[in-house]
This record gives structure tokens, sequence and C-alpha cells, in this order.
């Protein structure tokens, strides 16, 4: 009887064996998750003015660069997340005008730079001249990813950006238009000079902007338009308003 007992477990369990598997780790394929990206991102700008004035040119060829730092935070299992963080940006705005205070010190000034070192109406050039600032900014920006569980996807990113001027210059390289300290009229025919001047005249610290990306990838096209004038209220230039575009590596 044990015996028989004994068989007949073993048969259960044989018979157990061979019609009952167990589900295997399937070890083919990992879980498909939301991939946090956008971490750094670099931008290489062309800078210019809205409204600068009949006084003053700005050339096609003024530049600039940003670099932020961000975090990514994916708003559930949506392809929408949030981006915080800080950035530095530099602009270089090339012009044809010296920028300078009136007698009062109350407002915005340009000065033709080829009346400048032109006094007699003659031919000469000047090398180059810029306004350069770098600006402490806070961007804050909605993300939408075609497929957030991708690296290589359609992006399309619009922000918000609060700023602060850190430094400002101007930088000038040509003839020498400077009087001496006994007043002597300046060496316009001389070899060129080079000057820079740091915190320049009414122009605004506080700057607020709206920006948007579009793109694939690690590579996107951006744009920014100022909601804050480049100088300061009152200085009888309120309507400078910056824009920039560019092209965008987003290598993290």
């Amino acid at each position: 009887m044990k015996k028989l007992i004994l068989g007949f477990l073993l048969l259960c369990t044989g018979m157990s064996a061979q019609g009952i598997q167990l589900p295997k780790a399937d070890t083919t394929q990992k879980k498909s998750r939301i991939v946090k990206q956008d971490y750094l991102i670099l931008n290489f700008n062309w800078n210019s003015w809205l409204n600068a004035g009949s006084e003053v040119n700005v050339s096609p060829f003024s530049r600039g660069f940003e670099v932020a730092v961000m975090f990514d935070q994916p708003l559930g299992k949506s392809p929408i997340s949030l981006g915080f963080g800080l950035g530095l940006s530099t602009e270089n705005i090339f012009t044809d005008a010296f920028l300078r205070s009136d007698s009062g010190n109350v407002n915005v000034e340009w000065q033709s730079i080829s009346k400048v070192i032109n006094p007699n109406n003659e031919a000469r050039e000047w090398d180059r001249y810029k306004l350069g600032t770098t600006i402490l900014e806070l961007p804050l920006e909605v993300r939408f990813r075609l497929n957030p569980k991708k690296r290589n996807t359609f992006k399309i990113t619009a922000g918000f950006k609060l700023g602060y001027l850190v430094h400002s210059k101007e930088k000038y390289v040509g003839p020498n238009y400077l009087y001496d300290a006994a007043g002597n009229q300046p060496h316009l025919d001389g070899p060129y000079i080079g000057m820079k001047t740091d915190d320049l005249f009414g122009i605004n610290r506080l700057r607020y902007s709206v920006y948007g990306r579009i793109g694939y990838g690690r590579f996107a096209l951006n744009f920014q338009y100022g909601l804050q004038p480049f100088f300061e209220s009152g200085r009888g230039a309120d309507n400078v308003i910056p824009i920039q575009a560019g092209i965008s590596f987003l290598p993290f």
C-alpha cells in the first residue's frame, strides 16, 4: 500500500512537471522608460536689435553664445516635461556708432564712428567696434518630445528666461581719434589703437525674454525675443529690443 501511494505521488509529480511550465524571465527586452535628457544646452547665436533707430546700424555679423545647465522633470508618462536651471550668455553687438551719453548724463546718444575718424570727409576705415554683455540667467521651459522614451526624437520647447547683467563693455580697434593731455589733434593716420571700456552707460540690468527651440535629437534651431528693452527706461532709447536666433547643441 505504501509502495502504491508512493508510486502515485511520483507519477503525479512527473505529470505536473511535464504539464505545468513556470514563466521564464525575459532577458531579451528591457523595460522601456522615459529618458531624461537635455541637461546641457549650448547655443551659438546671431544677435540683433529691433527699433535701433536711424543713427546706428547693427552689423549682421553680431553674435553671441549661451550655456545652460538644466534639470529635466518628465510629467508622468506624457511627452511633456519641465526644464529649469542656470545659464550664462554673452552678446557681441557690432555697430557703426559709438555709444555715448548726452551732456547731462541722461540720454543715450550715438556718435558716428565714420564722422569721428574722418572730420574732414576723409575715407579712413576702422577695424571693429562692439558692445558686449554678460548675463546670468534663470531659464524655465516646457518641453515636448514626440517619443519621450528615445533620445533621437522630434522636440519642441517654449520657455521664459529671467536674466541679470553682470558685465558690460565696449571695444574699439581703429584710428586714434583721442586728443592728448595737451589738447593736440589725434594721430588719425597713425597705427591703429585698441580701447576697452567697462560698465557702459544706460544698459538695463534686468532682462526677461521668451524663447523657443525646435529640432531633432541633439540639434535644434533656437530663437529669443526680449520683453525688456536693451537700454534703461527714460534714456531716449526705450524701444530697442534685443532678439537672437541660432543653433543649439544638446550633448547630454
